[in-house]
């Protein structure tokens, strides 16, 4: 059998642990996305999902609720506006405000995708009931850090 160092590390090694699992996650969904025809990167996925109800959302606004930062929100975005899946425009109120929603095309593509973000949904439900509610746990450990960070614990 080989030698597992991530297991072997445990604890220490829970961020490269998260970031693998991630990118297994995303590997698959990339592959499931390009067999289905769509133009579709993961990680455009919560950005678009947050604006598929014809919503106009700030960027700030946007990465407060992915909880992403502000540079990633706007990296997504900026790609998303190329692909003509997002308009943008700026607050009438505020010039530095950077008001996002679907475009026409990307209204269209979540209806078409829909269908399968339902599958992908009932799959992921399948693989996390064989765990033991690691949802919970993911939370209860991001409400932690947002007490106490990693840093501040050393």
């Amino acid at each position: 059998m080989e030698r597992n160092i991530i297991n072997e590390l445990g604890s220490l090694a829970l961020a490269t642990r998260l970031k693998n699992l991630s990118e297994r996650l995303a590997k698959d969904a990339a592959q499931i996305y390009k067999e289905s025809a769509f133009d579709f990167e993961p990680r455009w996925f919560a950005l678009f999902y947050a604006l598929k109800n014809g919503d106009e959302m700030a960027v700030t606004e946007l990465a407060v609720m992915l909880q992403q930062t502000h540079p990633a929100v706007n990296q997504v975005a900026n790609v998303l506006v190329k692909k003509d899946l997002v308009d943008e425009r700026k607050d009438e109120q505020d010039q530095r405000k950077r008001l996002l929603k679907l475009s026409t095309n990307g209204l269209k593509l979540a209806a078409q995708m829909e269908p399968l973000w339902d599958k992908i949904k009932s799959a992921n439900d399948q693989l996390l009931k064989e765990s033991k509610n690691i949802l919970a746990s993911l939370e209860a450990v991001e409400r932690a850090l947002d007490k106490k960070s990693i840093k501040e614990r050393l």
